[in-house]
């Protein structure tokens, strides 16, 4: 069996991500680490906190209460300040993930990597799938990482698949999709847009061809993906969106993961890719 390490950049990424291969990985045996960039202190403070509530620490427990959800063995921090949306005045912050050393990260990364003596590391793609400062911090860090670690763990990278979200948003579905989003009046055209387009105006994720791996879940580890994600209740404008979407549309946007593999040229494989 295989230790897999997964790289996040704050607390809830997972639940969004890779909860889905994490919960098969644990069922599996496989020993699962995640290691989260940034403690989140960026995100929204729920209500019961006050002003003056430990929010970092609020995050890490909802973030405690996904691993176990999840079956998630350890978890560990590299201890960055959340840095912000793209343009943030927080993305300034001398001790945010988006203005750390790449190579000092990537050694923290490694120690962990190394204690554990990880198989796998799994990041992100090229453009942190959506463009947070934090998300492309993450895959260059991985990609530093693996190639300074001791064991050199084979590298993996989480995306979203391009080509199927657009058919999705061109489904008989997409109309529920869009109504279960829409707020306010807003257009239909306009919130596609929002959908398809990251933090940076690029579009999230990269085309099906540039994938390697398609893991389509079991309806119970769906539903196990949606338990992991109701632990971070406390971030209501996206996870709080996501809960929102009627259970034949969550499981429709969220019911596969996707993989690229650095270096592999296979066209895109139905499969698990742990084994």
């Amino acid at each position: 069996m295989s230790t897999i390490v997964f790289l996040h950049a704050h607390p809830d990424d997972e639940t969004s991500q890779t909860a889905g291969m994490m919960a098969l990985a644990s069922r599996g045996g496989h020993r699962v680490v995640t290691v989260f960039a940034t403690d989140g202190d960026h995100g929204q403070r729920p209500d019961h906190l006050g002003p003056d509530g430990d929010l970092v620490e609020h995050r890490r427990g909802e973030a405690r209460a996904a691993a176990d959800v999840l079956g998630v063995a350890r978890i560990d921090w590299l201890g960055y300040r959340d840095s912000g949306m793209t343009g943030w005045a927080q993305n300034d912050d001398p001790l945010c993930l988006h203005s750390a050393d790449t190579d000092h990260a990537a050694g923290r990364l490694a120690r962990i990597l190394d204690r554990e003596d990880a198989d796998v590391l799994v990041g992100y793609d090229h453009h942190g799938n959506y463009g947070h400062p934090d998300h492309l911090a993450v895959h260059r860090i991985a990609r530093r990482a693996v190639g300074v670690a001791a064991r050199r763990p084979r590298l993996l990278e989480a995306t979203t698949n391009q080509d199927a979200q657009l058919e999705m948003l061109d489904s008989p579905e997409a109309a529920e999709f869009l109504a279960a989003f829409a707020s306010g009046g807003m257009d239909v055209e306009e919130l596609r847009r929002m959908i398809l387009t990251g933090d940076d105006g690029l579009p999230v994720g990269v085309p099906q061809s540039e994938i390697a791996w398609a893991i389509d879940l079991p309806a119970d580890v769906v539903a196990l993906k949606r338990r992991a994600m109701e632990c971070h209740a406390s971030q209501t404008s996206d996870i709080g969106m996501m809960l929102a979407l009627p259970e034949n549309v969550y499981a429709a946007t969220f019911g596969t993961e996707y993989l690229i593999e650095p270096g592999s040229d296979q066209s895109m494989r139905r499969g698990w890719p742990f084994d």
